[in-house]
């Protein structure tokens, strides 16, 4: 369902219960998605942000915890 031709960044929201960023990379790659791990959800979109072109679309998405983070 997720292109298999966009970047992601791995991050774990801010709460105890939150999936390790680590374990998802794991299983996205199983999935044929690629991208990179980071400590916070702000770390991951600062590089978002910074390796995105003027016309590309920055997508949060997650849990509502993650979205939470950046709204």
């Amino acid at each position: 369902m997720l292109p298999k031709t966009a970047s992601y960044y791995f991050c774990k929201p801010d709460i105890p219960r939150g999936l390790d960023a680590e374990a998802l990379a794991i299983q996205a790659n199983k999935a044929g998605l690629n991208g990179n791990v980071f400590k916070s959800v702000n770390e991951a979109l600062k590089a978002a942000k910074k390796s995105a072109s003027k016309d590309d679309l920055v997508f949060v998405g997650g849990s509502t915890f993650v979205v939470a983070e950046v709204v």
